[in-house]
């Protein structure tokens, strides 16, 4: 209820003048007051809306731009390694694709998806054949480590590492040889594909196999408490390309502690060992064998060759006998210099 400020009569809502003395009455003032508070509530409110329309929007862009991160985080891993992989395999096969377009389907399938399988499968393919028998190193692999290409094959039967072995021990060197060969014939076009080198290592690990002639300190040198480990080919080129550790895939034999043959005193050599030899090596070859008895030699020419080597020591007491195995030996590399006369 309002009254009047001037004779305290009641004033009706929403009178502007008293009834009573005719005086103008606040009540629009406060009606004023009241609309007034009202706006300013509703103004408030709006900025209140405002402020949470805002945070709102604030919020959901940072939700959205988390899920994008995780996203890219969870993606683009795998496009980059699909990247890689696609590069790895492009820059493998510029050099043999023109085998795949013969084929007629590089349309279809690009040339680079099937070249290291190729390879792989071109190394499994490949047997040493002894008489009637051919006999598998197993499964090969093939990767790229620090820049160099290795081809491995480390998982060959006992029975087939045995004849192997076997095979090394009667000097039967050519099957093993000639498997090699193609071996690193492989090794050169999936390494000239790539740019890059290679090296190659065939061979059981931890096993009890192996050749009966190495002598003891290879055998404790390749020995563990779980077994042995001899190669049967390892190498990083073809200048040292060894079958077995010792003999050499191409040309001479290994130069070891600077022996020619380093091995002609404990295992009969074939001819094969000899067929790389100038004349000249077959007769620093047979004279080595004395020389390792300590022999002291007449000619001024074998003389000062034995005398430059680390491992030659003059013995006066050495009376020239040798063991069967290096009479055997010497005979074999006398012959092999009769027909180079």
């Amino acid at each position: 209820m309002a009254y009047c400020t001037k004779c305290g009569g009641n004033l009706e809502q929403g009178a502007i003048f008293c009834t009573n003395c005719g005086e103008k009455t606040s009540i629009p003032e406060v009606t004023n007051q009241v609309e007034t508070r009202s706006e300013n509530r509703n103004l408030h409110e709006s900025n209140y809306k405002n402020k949470y329309s805002r945070l709102k929007g604030i919020l959901i862009s940072i939700a959205v731009l988390i899920i994008l991160a995780v996203a890219i985080y969870l993606v683009y891993p795998k496009l980059t390694n699909k990247n890689k992989h696609s590069q790895h395999v492009s820059n493998h096969v510029q050099n043999n694709d023109n085998e795949q377009e013969a084929a007629g389907d590089s349309a279809n399938n690009p040339p680079n998806t099937q070249t290291i399988p190729s390879y792989k499968a071109q190394l499994e393919q490949l047997k040493i054949y002894a008489g009637s028998r051919s006999l598998s190193v197993g499964s090969w692999d093939i990767t790229q480590i620090d820049g160099v290409i290795h081809l491995t094959a480390n998982n060959i039967s006992p029975q087939n590492l045995q004849s192997i072995f076997n095979l090394y021990d009667s000097g039967n060197i050519s099957p093993i040889r000639n498997w090699a060969i193609k071996v690193a014939n492989i090794a050169d076009e999936v390494a000239m594909s790539k740019n890059t080198s290679w090296y190659i290592y065939v061979g059981d690990q931890c096993v009890a196999q192996y050749p009966q002639t190495l002598s003891s300190d290879d055998l404790m040198y390749y020995s563990g408490s779980c077994g042995v480990s001899i190669p049967v080919l390892e190498g990083n080129s073809k200048s040292d390309l060894a079958i077995v550790i010792h003999t050499m895939v191409y040309g001479k034999m290994s130069t070891t502690n600077e022996f020619i043959l380093p091995m002609s005193n404990i295992r009969k050599l074939t001819q094969d060992d000899l067929d790389y030899l100038t004349k000249d090596e077959l007769s620093y070859a047979r004279n080595e064998i004395y020389a390792r008895h300590g022999y002291i030699f007449k000619t001024v020419k074998m003389r000062n060759y034995f005398l430059a080597k680390t491992w030659y020591s003059p013995n006066v007491n050495y009376n020239g006998t040798l063991s069967q195995i290096e009479t055997y030996n010497v005979k074999l590399i006398k012959d092999r210099e009769a027909l180079l006369n």
